[in-house]
């Protein structure tokens, strides 16, 4: 496996990544701290979910088919 060659300004901009961490981390304190589940809504999971949703497909600047990840992968190339 190789990593893409822009892979730390790819992290730095991977909003729905950041996302989808922050509703696992919320959605486990709601579950495991019963006091702070009167404090954070239920459906504040749900919400940072739909968030990384259209950070994924809707803020990725410079993206299009030229840029694709299959064109870098080696496996492709090979065939």
């Amino acid at each position: 496996m190789k990593l893409i060659p822009d892979w730390r300004r790819i992290l730095a901009r991977a909003w729905s990544l950041r996302l989808v961490e922050l509703a696992a981390l919320v959605d486990i304190i709601i579950n495991v701290v019963p006091y702070v589940s009167d404090y954070l809504p239920w459906w504040l999971t749900l919400l940072l979910l739909g968030g990384a949703w259209m950070a994924r497909l809707l803020w990725q600047p410079g993206t299009s088919e030229d840029n694709s990840a299959d064109k870098q992968d080696p496996a492709v190339e090979a065939g």
